[in-house]
């Protein structure tokens, strides 16, 4: 039986139609023409350039494309190969120096696997709290009933789409300073959020210890080859860089130097058109070919804030996610079950599926037309067997 999120991303790669995983399979070529003919040159570069040089290239341009000049100045940053390498590095951190931790919920369920991994103590934190209006006595109240030693959160959040706003995030930066807690950000999915803002520049100010786990593998479809910038407190560098050197003792220059070219034509060709404007594309398509269908977005989005959609049935509860899922996957088509992004298992939404906007177009197309005939045969099988399951 298949116990987590990425046991069913396993069996979307090897399916037809895999709308299953979050990471960037769409073609580079879409919105930078001949980038692939350019490999060459990079890789000349990167035999010339140290490994040091070629970090702060990277970190630097980065910095760039975000508005970041808190970043392009901070010292206080290493690079891992993939995300899941940042959380668990960090994770490893907060064991030792944080280790009671409050983890936003839904998310997806890998964080919360490597945290209790590597000894951390995790509670859920609603994701709901970010949606409604904050002051700073209500959050203080509601923290201080809680016992923990570091905030963890996602934003914009996977799979939902939430984006803490910067008001919200100024509210949990100045409580966390107050009161001597880790703020942990994961801003994997940063490129997607409608606006840029410089929330290292408030951490710095504020003084709060933080990490800051950034990624590409979700943006720049570069078969997988990806790096994760981490990016954390002067308080926090010392033991942490000690727990990086004995994992890593390096990134790939040819990575480094490749995703530098990448984020500076991203800079010159704006991220909303190079970044926002194919997925939302895709996303018109997808919510077009089901609106007349037994599901329905549990977002309410026009435009990205993911590369991602969350689908609900308009069901009473007699088909859960598990059976849509499996159901999909006989007819060929992969997505995710929404219960395991409900990572502490005390809410599971037993109707909700999540499916990924990043492939090439017509492999997107193909896949969901066959998502949408599944979708349809489903609701044909099921109102045979089961009269008004479907309302």
């Amino acid at each position: 039986m298949l116990q987590q999120l990425t046991d069913y991303e396993l069996l979307g790669i090897k399916g037809h139609y895999n709308l299953s995983d979050g990471h960037a399979y769409h073609d580079i070529n879409e919105t930078f023409p001949g980038f692939p003919n350019q490999l060459s040159e990079v890789w000349r570069d990167s035999e010339l350039t140290k490994v040091n040089i070629a970090e702060q290239r990277f970190k630097n341009a980065f910095a760039k494309l975000i508005n970041s000049e808190t970043l392009e100045l901070s010292h206080c940053y290493k690079i891992s190969p993939t995300a899941s390498n940042s959380i668990d590095l960090v994770a490893a951190y907060l064991a030792i120096e944080a280790p009671r931790v409050l983890l936003i919920e839904p998310t997806f369920d890998n964080l919360a696997l490597l945290l209790r991994r590597r000894g951390c103590l995790l509670q859920p934190l609603d994701e709901t709290l970010f949606r409604n209006a904050l002051n700073t006595q209500g959050l203080a109240s509601l923290f201080d009933e809680l016992h923990f030693d570091t905030v963890f959160l996602v934003t914009p959040n996977n799979p939902t789409g939430m984006t803490i706003e910067p008001e919200h995030l100024t509210l949990i930066v100045d409580y966390c300073a107050q009161r001597k807690k880790t703020l942990v950000l994961d801003t994997t999915f940063r490129m997607y959020a409608l606006h840029q803002h410089d929330e290292r520049a408030y951490l710095v100010h504020s003084g709060c210890q933080y990490f800051i786990i950034e990624d590409t593998g979700k943006t720049w479809p570069t078969h997988d080859l990806k790096a994760s910038l981490i990016s954390y407190s002067e308080g926090c560098a010392r033991l942490f860089e000690t727990i990086y050197d004995e994992v890593y003792l390096c990134h790939s220059r040819f990575a480094l130097l490749l995703f530098e070219s990448l984020f500076e034509h991203t800079r010159h060709t704006g991220i909303a058109t190079s970044i926002h404007a194919p997925v939302n594309n895709r996303h018109t398509y997808l919510i077009d070919k089901l609106s007349s269908s037994i599901v329905q977005p549990k977002t309410e989005r026009t435009h990205a804030t993911l590369p991602l959609e969350w689908f609900e049935l308009k069901t009473n509860n007699q088909v859960s996610d598990i059976d849509v899922v499996n159901h999909l996957a006989n007819k060929g088509v992969h997505v995710l079950p929404g219960r395991f992004f409900y990572w502490s298992k005390k809410r599971p939404p037993y109707t909700a599926f999540r499916v990924s906007l990043s492939r090439q177009y017509s492999i997107f197309h193909t896949s969901v037309d066959k998502l949408k005939t599944a979708i349809n045969q489903l609701e044909d099988e099921y109102v045979k067997q089961v009269p008004n399951v479907f309302t």
